[in-house]
Order: structure tokens, then C-alpha cells, then sequence
């Protein structure tokens, strides 16, 4: 592996391992699973199919907070670069692009742990939602998600565990989160496993807007980085083929998504990803000061 190669993933290692010890991002997190878990109790609707409500809202939170997620880490871009970190990192050998791009993987990382994380909790939604009303068991739903909410429950007591020893509550229970929650699926009927095929588009265009906000963040402030993206987003969706990310009706009736799509998004992902990248490493290496 070349000296530059280390480089980055150490930064992107340490890089995410921070943004998973920030508490901002476990409540978030936490809330998009235990909201996402807690659907079927409040589907009265079937929408001509059982439990299409409970996934289709499952990934929307997933892509709402997922963006927000990213924003919120590429803030700390901006942060860096303004209060001295960046300039202790740059004062060794390493290079702007270096430093930036193992940024962006960190956050990329923090991404991916979040959609896996999400991936759990909506199959789990979507297996336990309709057919309990539909049967009037409306007592085995609810023992069956309380059953499954114990695992939330059981990451923030490993980290508490750890915190007593160790300290770093929120990285433990962060790192506990997805490994705990997939039990879930197996506990429930049987789950529909063709719905995460939805979560490589949804990841496809978070990586976009993750290498857009962190290419902004290098020059703007977190609010400006934030109202420019969404208007962006807003933008693609309404004019472009951004909702091509979001197939929800190719999951209807036990569908999925199907892998030429994705060969199809691919390529405007690895082209948006790589442009914006680059003007990110661009715009740090004509900053005068950090």
C-alpha cells in the first residue's frame, strides 16, 4: 500500500470514528430506527399491499436523515479548517487532497453504517406490519415490536458498560447499533428481502450529495452549505432524474430492485462524485490560509 493510500485511510478512519462519537449523530440515528420500528403501530391503511407504508416511509426517513446526516458531518469540514485542526494535520507531509478526500471517506463510512443500520429496521417495519390488524392481533404486534425495540435499548447499555470503564459511551453504542438490530428480522415473520435492494440508490445519490456539501464546506459556512444543497436537491428532483434514485414502486408485491438500474445510476454517480470531489480538492488547494 503507497505511503499516500495509508494516509487517507488513517484520516478516514479517525475521521469516522469521530462522527460516530458525536451524540448528535447516535440521537439521530436513534430516532430515524425507533421511528422507523414503531410504523406498524400506527398503519391503518394496507394501500393494496401489506406493509408497503411501513417501508416506503422506512426509507424516506432513511433518505431524509441520511442527508441530513451527511450535512451535518461535512459541517465539520468547515470546522477544521477554521479553528486550527486542519493546519496541525497539514503541518505534517500531507497533502490538501489527501486530507479532504480522507474526510469524505470517513463520512462515507458514517453513511453506509447509517443506511445499514436503517436497511434493519425497515425490513423488520415492513415484516410486522399489516397483517396483525387485518387479524385483529393487534397484542402480538405490539409484544414483537417492544421485543425488538430492546435492541436500541441493549447498544446503549453495552456503552453505558463500556463508559464505566472506558469512557466513549456514544462510539460503543454506535458500534453495537447495527450488529444488535439485525437480530431483529429473524424475529419477526418472515422479512422481504428484496426491499434493501433499495438501499444501494438511496446510497448512490447520499454520495453525491455528500462530496457536493463537503466540496461547499471548504469555502461556506454550514448554513449557507446546507441551503445551497437542498436547493440543489430540491432542483434535481424537480427537473432531473434524481427520483430515479428512490424506486419505490419496483419493491411493490415482493418486488426489487432490479441490478441493471443500478448500472444505469452508476455512472452519474461516478461522475457527479468525481467532479465534485475534485472541486472540493480544487478550492482547498487555492486557499490561502487554514
Amino acid at each position: 500500500m503507497s505511503n499516500t493510500l495509508k494516509q487517507r485511510f488513517t484520516i478516514a478512519h479517525f475521521s469516522a470514528m469521530e462522527h460516530l462519537g458525536t451524540p448528535a449523530v447516535l440521537l439521530m440515528t436513534l430516532t430515524a430506527v425507533v421511528g422507523t420500528l414503531l410504523l406498524p403501530l400506527f398503519q391503518f391503511q394496507h394501500f393494496s399491499e401489506d406493509g408497503r407504508l411501513a417501508r416506503d416511509c422506512g426509507f424516506a426517513t432513511a433518505f431524509l436523515f441520511g442527508f441530513f446526516l451527511v450535512i451535518g458531518c461535512t459541517a465539520k469540514i468547515y470546522r477544521s479548517l477554521h479553528d486550527g485542526t486542519a493546519a496541525i494535520a497539514l503541518s505534517k507531509p500531507l497533502t490538501r487532497g489527501c486530507w479532504f478526500c480522507g474526510q469524505l471517506c470517513g463520512i462515507g463510512f458514517v453513511l453506509i453504517w447509517f443506511l445499514v443500520t436503517m436497511g434493519a429496521a425497515v425490513v423488520t417495519a415492513e415484516a410486522c406490519s399489516p397483517r396483525y390488524h387485518a387479524a385483529g392481533a393487534y397484542a402480538d404486534l405490539l409484544s414483537t415490536l417492544l421485543l425488538t425495540l430492546l435492541f436500541p435499548i441493549a447498544a446503549l447499555l453495552i456503552g453505558a458498560f463500556v463508559h464505566r470503564r472506558h469512557g466513549r459511551f456514544t462510539l460503543t453504542a454506535a458500534l453495537a447499533l447495527p450488529p444488535l438490530l439485525w437480530y431483529a428480522p429473524f424475529l419477526t415473520p418472515p422479512p422481504h428481502w428484496g426491499s434493501l435492494t433499495l438501499l444501494p440508490p438511496i446510497a448512490c445519490f447520499l454520495v453525491q450529495v455528500l462530496t457536493f456539501a463537503g466540496a461547499l464546506a471548504t469555502r461556506l459556512s454550514p448554513g449557507f452549505t446546507l441551503g445551497l444543497t437542498l436547493l440543489t436537491t430540491a432542483f434535481a428532483f424537480y427537473f432531473g432524474n434524481a427520483s430515479a434514485y428512490l424506486p419505490f414502486d419496483l419493491l411493490a408485491h415482493g418486488g426489487a430492485v432490479p441490478a441493471s438500474l443500478l448500472l444505469l445510476l452508476l455512472p452519474q454517480t461516478l461522475l457527479c462524485t468525481f467532479t465534485f470531489g475534485g472541486c472540493g480538492i480544487y478550492s482547498l488547494s487555492k486557499k490561502d490560509a487554514i
